[in-house]
């Protein structure tokens, strides 16, 4: 299910455009007003499972990120309680209560420096979002100085040992609180946890740590993607310099060209336009598949406009599952603006025919 095609609203709709979106959908296919109808009933059902992802910015960041409401991993593994707080989305609240107290934010009082992130909009083919497949990906961001990898000094001229924690790289401090006296240690932010103050810096990047690069970096596209994902690369992101961690490397859907086909969740329809003789004695036709490669569709003789057939396992893959959508072929009926004398009169001819008479005329 995605929550957002399910209440009609974008990706970028706030709490209140998705409670509205969900008051005026949930009103439409309540139970009370559509007594017996069990379509409105599980279309009600979707719509309120919907709301219950993107109202919850937890779920709804998670299935932003996953394409699901569950986001992989968990708290075990991680280093340090920033991660762990980090990883519910209460870095902020929690870092700020443990300062507040006294606490120190990371294992070893040290937290290493995080890049900023690099986001990147990307346009997409049918075939690209239906199947998935490899892009090049063209980003211009920091990366590690190679002169002085990433150090920022330059390595021929040393360095000295730093004044302010004595070549620890942290520094320790006592602070009293409604709890206690707790001691405290955090990183040096004179050498930024290094314990040495180069004596040169690095002619390269000028002490940065850094120079700004254009890359190619190939990133291979799961199958079903919607406008408005994003798949997060980590570590592909800007570099900080000094010893730090790059960020990520964010790829937004920005949009998927359909062609002639329109979508349906993981299902495709493609309009197929037949002429009226055609629909009254069937026949066979061609349609193409996102794959690039053609079906063959018999259309049986007597079929009316708005007739969909189904080709299963024909339409978009399914994100972060198996298998794909079915296509499906809805048929269209051409009916000319404007006929020539002789047509006309075979017409008239034909509306005559007890085959074409209309019960209710």
């Amino acid at each position: 299910m995605n929550p957002y095609e399910v209440l009609g609203v974008d990706r970028s709709a706030s709490a209140e455009d998705i409670k509205k979106a969900y008051r005026t959908a949930a009103m439409k296919n309540h139970p009370d007003r559509n007594p017996g109808d069990h379509k409105a009933e599980e279309r009600f059902k979707e719509v309120a499972g919907a709301y219950e992802v993107l109202s919850d910015p937890s779920r709804r960041d998670a299935f932003d990120r996953y394409g699901t409401t569950d986001a992989p991993g968990s708290a075990s593994g991680m280093g340090g309680m920033h991660d762990i707080f980090s990883g519910f989305g209460l870095d902020d609240a929690m870092r700020a209560f443990m300062e507040n107290f006294g606490f120190s934010s990371g294992g070893s009082g040290s937290r290493a420096v995080h890049g900023e992130d690099v986001s990147v909009r990307v346009n997409l083919d049918l075939e690209e979002a239906a199947l998935g497949g490899r892009r090049d990906i063209e980003v211009e961001r920091n990366v590690a100085c190679g002169k002085c990898s990433g150090t920022g000094a330059d390595a021929t001229a040393g360095s000295d040992t730093c004044r302010q924690c004595n070549g620890a790289g942290k520094v320790s401090s006592i602070r009293n609180t409604l709890l206690g006296s707790f001691r405290t240690v955090n990183q040096c932010n004179v050498c930024n946890g290094r314990g040495t103050i180069p004596k040169k810096l690095c002619t390269g990047c000028k002490g940065r740590g850094f120079k700004s690069k254009k890359s190619t970096i190939a990133v291979d596209l799961p199958a079903g993607l919607s406008k408005g994902h994003y798949i997060r690369l980590r570590g592909q992101g800007h570099h900080p310099g000094q010893d730090g961690v790059p960020g990520d490397l964010k790829l937004l859907i920005n949009s998927i060209d359909y062609g002639p086909f329109k979508r349906e969740e993981d299902d495709l329809v493609y309009p197929l336009t037949i002429s009226y003789p055609q629909a009254v004695l069937g026949g066979e036709f061609s349609v193409p598949t996102p794959d690039g490669d053609s079906i063959k569709v018999k259309v049986g003789s007597g079929t009316n406009s708005g007739t969909r057939f189904k080709h299963k396992h024909h339409g978009m893959g399914r994100l972060n599952r198996r298998g794909r959508g079915d296509l499906l072929v809805e048929v269209d009926i051409h009916v000319p603006s404007k006929v020539k004398r002789g047509d006309k009169e075979l017409l008239k001819k034909l509306d005559e025919s007890s085959s074409f008479q209309v019960k209710n005329r």
